[in-house]
């Protein structure tokens, strides 16, 4: 569908919304007539119809087939809790309009991360399969994707009440674009990044594959200072006019490896020139891609003399499952599978391994997880000579929707990943994941226990210095409060942060640790954000006064219960000893 289309649809549905009256079912009816029209012959424009069926359901609130409409397509694409609102409209009107109407709920419940509701609708739905245990409908979702979703909402009740000490941020518009952007790989240095996307910018084919999206092509940007250079088609030596996809990037960024259809999924490799020209793709030599089978992500040491890669050939524990591999005279040995401590009966794949040599970053499946593909991270007990327990890096790098290919920056401070978020551009778009640092919930001690007697303070800078510890320490937390929906700093609490900052800057043992809150109003998904965001704002406020980012550690942990609603969006700032946690 030519982009020219997709204006005037836009456009009309924009003028039909000015134009909506509430309670309208004839304009209710010219919305829908309009949403099947571009569901039906331009389904790339999945967006524009939901917009329109929104429209049907404000001028026609009882309009069932309009209300499921919307709460499908938000299902099907971004802002997928939104969908709860139409469902609910469903059920209320007609509870048999569709079987599974209560599983549809759960889900738009669990994407908006409530999940006690999520649980009770998923219950409701068991209960109905249980009573028609002889319904065959195409609206029929089975007790094993019922399950596995009670089973992720309860994981994600306790990892979430864990958040992770990580941010999240888009990488902006000169590398995401509206359509799915994802996979991206980095050189060590990060100046450039490779992604794949199914942009129609740029493309090497001008049509659409049979979803509806243009094909995949690979995409390249480089970084000049702070800022990414707006990205470019890496070129016809590379990109064909069907699918391409990268894997990984060499550390030296002259070897780009790339998964290809061939034999069902294979994994290529090209390399760059001196005059930065890619070389043709050719298949990886040895045993790594096998007969029949696919091998879909791949990760390479900087020697090159070990990696990791991804693969549902036969052996394995399940699904996809992540090898390893070794180099020996030049020649790649037998892979190995690295074994039931990392791979499980569902999928694994995006295997990473940090600089350290043990550490490995990879996505799964079949680990305790909030749903669908989650990062996790494993380290290697040389005594044992077994992987550890993965542990989920927590909310915000993991979401309901599937987080793959993570890709951690050599220093491990930093990574880049794919995912679909409320306030992306589009679909699918890449962030860079930042960690902020962990120093703990609780200080062993009070930290009041390292103030001097007065004795010892002899100077009228040592009084000063006394001062600020009185004003600092005799207190367990100061709490520094924001107005609604808001993450600005108040000035009044201004000053008693420049005193914190001043007192670390002359104790350079001590730390800051940062919980910030929300109230209840909004749902959960966006109190989780916005408490992210109030630490955060902390976080930068401190690292503006001059305090390293090592001595610093945000998280933010969604509502506080037991207060009242102004006292409860709040940022409750600690100061720690750092060397109690190095003991």
């Amino acid at each position: 569908m030519k982009i020219k289309i997709k204006i005037v649809f836009v456009f009309f549905s924009l003028l039909m919304g000015f134009n909506a009256v509430a309670q309208d079912p004839e304009l209710a009816k010219i919305y829908m007539d309009q949403a099947d029209q571009v569901y039906a012959e331009a389904k790339d424009a999945i967006e524009i119809a939901k917009d329109i069926y929104v429209q049907a359901t404000e001028a026609d609130t009882m309009n069932i087939r309009a209300n499921y409409m919307a709460g499908k397509l938000f299902l099907e694409t971004v802002n997928r809790d939104y969908s709860t609102k139409y469902f609910e409209r469903v059920k209320k009107i007609d509870s048999k309009y569709r079987f599974n109407i209560d599983y549809l709920l759960g889900r738009g419940y669990q994407y908006g991360l409530e999940f006690e509701k999520a649980l009770f609708h998923f219950d409701l739905y068991k209960k109905r399969l249980q009573a028609n245990k002889s319904y065959r409908g195409g609206d029929k979702t089975s007790i094993y994707e019922v399950n596995d979703r009670i089973e992720e909402c309860r994981n994600a009740k306790e990892i979430i009440g864990m958040p992770s000490s990580y941010t999240i941020e888009n990488v902006g518009e000169d590398v995401n674009s509206t359509w799915p952007d994802y996979a991206p790989v980095l050189n060590e240095d990060e100046t450039v990044m490779i992604f794949t996307s199914r942009r129609q910018e740029d493309n090497t084919n001008e049509n659409v594959d049979k979803d509806n999206f243009y094909f995949e092509d690979i995409y390249i940007s480089k970084r000049k200072g702070v800022t990414w250079s707006k990205a470019k088609n890496i070129g016809q030596n590379i990109n064909t006019p069907y699918h391409d996809s990268n894997l990984f990037l060499s550390s030296d960024g002259k070897t780009l490896y790339i998964y290809s259809d061939e034999g069902n999924g294979d994994i290529y490799y090209a390399t760059e020139n001196a005059n930065e020209e890619w070389s043709k793709p050719k298949p990886l030599e040895g045993r790594i891609n096998s007969q029949g089978f696919a091998e879909q992500s791949i990760w390479v040491s900087e020697d090159g003399e070990f990696m990791m890669f991804a693969s549902n050939r036969p052996g394995g524990y399940g699904g996809f499952d992540i090898y390893g591999c070794y180099k020996e005279d030049g020649q790649w040995k037998r892979p190995f599978n690295m074994g039931p401590e990392i791979n499980t009966k569902q999928d694994e794949d995006g295997p990473y391994m940090a600089k350290d040599g043990l550490t490995i970053y990879f996505s799964s499946k079949g680990h305790k997880g909030f749903g669908g593909f989650d990062v996790f991270t494993s380290k290697y007990d040389t005594k044992t000579e077994k992987w550890g327990k993965p542990e989920n890096l927590g909310y915000p790098v993991n979401t309901v929707d599937d987080e793959v290919y993570f890709h951690p920056t050599s220093d491990g401070e930093r990574g880049y990943l794919a995912s679909v978020r409320e306030e992306g551009l589009g679909f699918t778009d890449i962030y860079m994941v930042k960690h902020v640092g962990d120093l703990g919930i609780t200080a062993k001690e009070r930290i009041s226990k390292l103030k001097k007697t007065e004795n010892e303070f002899v100077t009228d800078e040592e009084l000063k210095i006394k001062k600020l510890i009185d004003s600092v320490l005799n207190i367990s937390a100061y709490q520094v409060y924001f107005e609604v929906n808001s993450t600005d700093i108040l000035e009044r609490h201004e000053s008693k942060l420049i005193d914190m900052a001043t007192f670390l800057k002359s104790h350079q043992n001590l730390g800051i640790q940062i919980s910030a809150f929300a109230s209840s109003d909004g749902n959960p998904k966006y109190n989780y954000e916005l408490s992210n965001k109030r630490a955060q704002s902390v976080l930068k406020f401190f690292k503006n006064q001059g305090i390293e980012e090592d001595r610093l550690a945000a998280r933010g942990f969604g509502v506080l219960t037991g207060g009242s609603e102004d006292k409860s969006r709040k940022a409750e700032v600690k100061i720690l000893d750092l060397s109690k946690f190095d003991e």
